[in-house]
């Protein structure tokens, strides 16, 4: 599950960034929750269409990103370092 967040600089993808939230499980998922105007309900305000296309590209970079991890060993969520 990954948080979209309505934050001050905008929406991103982030479990920790402060601000309202949307939890969603897949790219389907998103796909049904733009079709259904939920982003709007949950951040409480109206979200247009440029947001949503930003925020979907973050949202799939960060799936692909897990399942790079997932598929390489490595626990989603778990810290990696990037120390040569």
């Amino acid at each position: 599950m990954l948080r979209c967040v309505a934050g001050v600089h905008g929406a991103v993808v982030s479990r920790t960034a402060a601000g309202r939230g949307a939890w969603l499980c897949s790219t389907s998922c998103f796909d049904r929750a733009m079709a259904k105007r939920s982003f709007d309900r949950a951040w409480k305000r109206s979200v247009d269409g440029a947001t949503l296309t930003a925020l979907r590209k973050a949202f799939e970079a960060v799936m692909t990103n897990m399942k790079d991890s997932s598929t390489a060993g490595i626990r989603p969520g778990a810290s990696v370092s990037t120390k040569g």
